[in-house]
């Protein structure tokens, strides 16, 4: 089974289809500009992928859990999971079953204070691992980003005890209170840095970048079972004693 992680930089005229129902249009009218554009512009990339993907015309209704996190109202559609990082949006999309979260991270985006603050959050295992990194600040914003996602996977909200997520970035592996199966993949690229945490059930993991203009471009496909990624991605896995969520 396979996942889908689109991203997509609207220009100065997003793709507002009629893909959108009236409530998406109504709810986003209450928004401030600036997350207007970017409640907009995720929905319409994930309008894009259902139609791609399972050839749904209009984005089905979706609605929101205690935590904050949208879902669809249909419990056999598939889980997805936003993220926004500058101008970009993106989308992961989950097979029929699993779950997703998605994070992105400009890099050095985040102020010192900021930084410092999650430093001293982290476990030695994790900053033995950052303090043989050449990036510091690169590194530091992986593991800020694949934590973000495996929250968000989870269903916890990003403020969420430290200690109920611990990442072994070294050994690639990841331990979670609330999801006792999971893997997550977390790229770095120039300028941006992502991490797609999903359930074991995804198989296969196609990324993809949206053009208003130009429709649909691959960018990689990722099998999650290879052993060599490159230099700048990380995958992690639960711990081999843990079990299914």
């Amino acid at each position: 089974m396979s996942s889908y992680f689109a991203r997509w930089t609207p220009d100065n005229a997003p793709l507002y289809s009629g893909r959108l129902s009236d409530s998406v249009l109504q709810n986003a009218a209450a928004l401030p500009e600036k997350r207007r554009k970017r409640y907009l512009s995720a929905r319409s990339l994930l309008a894009e992928m259902m139609l791609r993907i399972y050839g749904i015309s209009q984005l089905p209704e979706m609605t929101v859990t205690s935590s904050g996190r949208p879902i669809f109202v249909d419990s056999d559609l598939p889980d997805f999971s936003f993220s926004c990082a500058g101008n970009t949006v993106g989308v992961l999309l989950a097979p029929e079953g699993a779950h997703a979260g998605l994070d992105m991270e400009i890099v050095r985006a985040h102020s010192r204070q900021v930084l410092e603050s999650f430093l001293r959050m982290l476990s030695t295992t994790e900053k033995i691992w950052l303090s043989a990194q050449n990036d510091i600040a690169e590194a530091t914003t992986q593991l800020w980003t694949l934590r973000q996602s495996i929250l968000k996977l989870t269903g916890e909200s990003p403020t969420a005890r430290h200690s109920s997520l611990r990442l072994q970035p070294g050994a690639g592996r990841l331990r979670s209170d609330s999801c006792q199966d999971v893997q997550a993949l977390c790229d770095s690229e120039p300028q941006l840095v992502w991490s797609c945490a999903l359930s074991p059930a995804s198989k296969h993991l196609y990324l993809w970048e949206f053009d208003s203009e130009g429709g649909w471009r691959s960018l990689r496909d990722i099998d999650p079972l290879e052993q060599n990624f490159g230099p700048h991605t990380l995958k992690l896995t639960s711990m081999p004693e843990a079990r299914c969520c």
